[in-house]
């Protein structure tokens, strides 16, 4: 979707939840709420507050969506999450709250569209809360053992025949090594960057770093264990001397010794 296309989205839909009084709050998040990040491909994201015993309103029909006519289909996501499709190909997920449900939520970036109530203050309390959650998740003293634990069991899968399992493990340890990257300050921070997400953006903020982790996800498990080992000690261990090396120069061991990676 164009600029002008998307922002017109956008004012149509701060329009209609305005004239609502049932509608207490309408903030955007991602790229909706940041101009910066936005490109062709980005989609409307937003939650709606509402006054209690009205979420459905707005998640059980669709009509109060602009251009609702041209929807191409809806998935539902639990009970509080939406995403609908366009035959446009644009993209619109959202989420419909009451002011006590919206605490469980998490929060990244967002602007505050409609507020009454003091939804506001509501809406950087849960940006705080998300922020802490996430740096009580970094500051896990074993990322680098669980890193290795990880490419070990994606290996042993692998080797079993559970191919498709094995192939989400080396996901999961590849979100390790970045979050191991954000720990030890090797990530750098940019306007772009996903606090919640390392992976997003990541090509366009470490072009070459990102290329790296890719070819490595696309190989056999046990050559992408030795080739992200090898990463992690190359970007991390001037940094952080104080990690387990030891211990994952012995993973490493085991996979060159057991597949014959080089």
């Amino acid at each position: 979707m164009n600029p002008i296309d998307y922002q017109s989205f956008l004012d149509e839909l701060i329009s209609r939840l305005e004239a609502d009084p049932l509608v207490i709050g309408l903030i955007a998040l991602g790229s909706t709420a940041d101009l910066n990040s936005r490109d062709h491909f980005s989609d409307h994201d937003f939650w709606i507050i509402t006054s209690p015993a009205h979420q459905s309103t707005y998640l059980d029909s669709f009509s109060w969506l602009p251009h609702h006519n041209n929807i191409l289909f809806t998935v539902r996501h639990g009970l509080s999450y939406r995403t609908v499709l366009y035959q446009s190909r644009h993209k619109v997920e959202y989420a419909v709250f009451d002011l006590e449900e919206a605490t469980r939520g998490k929060i990244e970036r967002f602007q505050l569209l409609i507020g009454r109530h003091d939804i506001s203050t509501l809406a950087k309390s849960i940006q705080l809360q998300t922020r802490k959650d996430r740096d009580a998740a970094l500051a896990k003293p074993d990322m680098l053992e669980n890193l290795c634990l990880l490419l070990w069991t994606a290996y042993e899968r692998w080797e079993r025949g559970e191919r498709l399992s094995s192939l989400r493990y080396i996901q999961f340890s590849v979100d390790v090594f970045l979050d191991l990257l954000i720990v030890h300050g090797r990530l750098r921070k940019a306007q772009v960057a996903d606090r919640l997400d390392a992976r997003r953006r990541l090509e366009q903020m470490e072009p070459k770093l990102g290329e790296e982790v890719g070819r490595i996800a696309q190989l056999s498990p046990a050559e992408a264990g030795v080739r992200l080992i090898d990463l992690a000690e190359k970007e991390l261990r001037a940094r952080a001397p104080e990690l387990a090396w030891d211990r994952v120069v012995e993973v490493r061991k085991w996979l060159q010794e057991d597949v014959g990676v080089v």
